[in-house]
């Protein structure tokens, strides 16, 4: 079995902000300006670390709200209950089932510390995005727990009571607990203000209005990420197929392994090309900016 070290990590870390509410609620967003001017920390580092004391206010309506089972809406926002299973054995979780390409629903960890999404290696086989026939774009992602091989997809669709997103980028990694398969960061909710209601377990998501700022309820650092990661590995593995085929010495001594080292490199670039244009392609349809996909 052919391995080879030489895939660049990639910085999971984002920004994440939270606050409890007088009532004990806890809100989560990633964006700042979802916070109240007059409570949001005054330095960089409170920004990333610190718990925000904030009162929260219902939202003003002036229309006569139209009202579904599991769901309230106002002229400016609409808001949805998603129920959650809050224990992992002794381990307190937020875990809910989401629908993935309206196929497989399975639990998943809402981690909000991880801004994308992760699955693991059974959901993935149930979804078709690994096979014993498929050669997915190899990489290395860190965290918490340290630094582990990981493949790159993109799925298709997911559903989260009626939140619905369409081509997620997100990484598979190794199954790693029973009580779910994977974890869903903030960017996936990005357009959602959220708050976790521990007494009735309920994530309650308040839909934020739409902004050309914000195409497909992501704003412009989500867009330049995704893009720019997987640019840098197109550009990484046209550099090693270049570098073998004019037999630069640091690959002189695989000789024997040339036809097998080129196979690999060749695919690594292709799958990375693949993933970028079907990104590219859904960044046009929702217009994002030509400089936010660069």
């Amino acid at each position: 079995m052919l391995t080879i070290l030489v895939l660049a990590p990639i910085n999971l870390r984002a920004e994440i902000y939270r606050w409890k509410d007088s009532n004990g609620r806890l809100h989560f967003s990633d964006s700042l300006h979802q916070v109240p001017e007059q409570f949001r920390p005054k330095s960089a580092q409170q920004e990333q670390t610190a718990e925000i004391n904030v009162i929260s206010t219902p939202a003003r309506s002036t229309a006569t709200p139209t009202t579904q089972p599991g769901e309230a809406q106002s002229s400016q926002q609409k808001t949805l209950k998603i129920p959650y299973v809050d224990r992992e054995g002794s381990a307190s979780r937020v875990i809910v089932n989401i629908r993935f390409n309206n196929q497989v629903t399975v639990p998943i960890l809402v981690d909000t510390g991880s801004p994308g999404l992760i699955i693991d290696t059974t959901l993935a086989r149930r979804l078709g995005l690994i096979n014993d026939e498929t050669n997915n774009l190899l990489v290395l992602i860190g965290g918490i727990g340290g630094t582990q091989v990981a493949a790159r997809t993109i799925v298709e669709e997911l559903s989260v009571g009626p939140i619905k997103e369409t081509v997620i980028p997100a990484h598979i990694i190794e199954d790693n607990s029973k009580a779910y398969h994977g974890l869903i960061g903030m960017d996936i909710l990005s357009g959602y203000s959220l708050t976790i209601d521990t007494t009735n377990k309920c994530l309650i998501a308040t839909k934020q209005p739409p902004s050309i700022q914000r195409p497909g309820g992501h704003n412009q650092r989500w867009w330049q990420r995704n893009f720019r990661e997987l640019l840098r590995y197109i550009n990484f593995w046209e550099q090693q197929v270049d570098l073998l085929d004019r037999g630069d010495p640091r690959y002189s001594r695989l000789n024997s392994q040339f036809k097998n080292i080129k196979n690999f490199m060749t695919t690594q670039l292709s799958e990375s090309q693949r993933l970028y244009q079907r990104l590219e392609r859904h960044a046009r349809s929702l217009g994002v900016p030509r400089h936010w996909r660069k």
